[in-house]
């Protein structure tokens, strides 16, 4: 992965954030859905890392929960999120593509510390095996993944509202009937 990846390691100060912009591990969700709104923002002022639209923000404790987000937005993380940028000359699209892999969270689990709260190894998480393809194939995978992603996204959004939906023509049927 060091090939294609880097770590972020900018950093922006918490002062500077805001809710919306803010992510911790419990703001991304399980098994690759994205993230929600942060609770709250840190309790004293600190530094963040910074990161940017097109990178990768992948919880790094209990890594087997499947946390990731391809950032669309800039803002600041704790240091429990693991922030990767794509090199110069590859695809961000790609890398999360990926990294969205389950191999790849098999192989982070493989090097894990701890048992109670297990992290991943950063050091062994950079030598993982990326695959290698053209610039041209790069493109193309990570596009074709974003836009499945996307419409994913969009479907999860629909059905978290169908229960809303139902309750309200369950009534209207209600009254027509009465």
């Amino acid at each position: 992965m060091a090939d294609i990846a880097e770590y972020v390691t900018d950093k922006i100060s918490s002062n500077d954030v805001s809710l919306n912009n803010y992510v911790t591990t419990d703001s991304l969700l399980q098994n690759k859905r994205g993230r929600e709104c942060a609770q709250n923002l840190p309790p004293m002022p600190c530094a963040l890392m910074h990161f940017q639209p097109k990178d990768i923000l992948i919880a790094n404790i209990r890594p087997y929960l499947k946390k990731i987000w391809f950032a669309d937005i800039e803002g600041g993380c704790s240091s429990d999120v693991l922030v990767f940028r794509a090199k110069e000359g590859h695809f961000p699209n790609f890398l999360y593509a990926t990294l969205m892999q389950d191999a790849f969270y098999d192989y982070v689990m493989k090097g894990v510390k701890g048992s109670k709260m297990p992290r991943g190894d950063k050091e062994q998480i950079m030598r993982y095996k990326m695959p290698t393809f053209s610039s041209d194939e790069e493109q193309n995978i990570g596009k074709i993944v974003v836009d499945i992603e996307k419409k994913l996204q969009l479907s999860r959004a629909i059905n978290d509202n169908l229960p809303m939906l139902g309750h309200s023509s369950e009534g209207a049927k209600g009254r027509h009937a009465a």
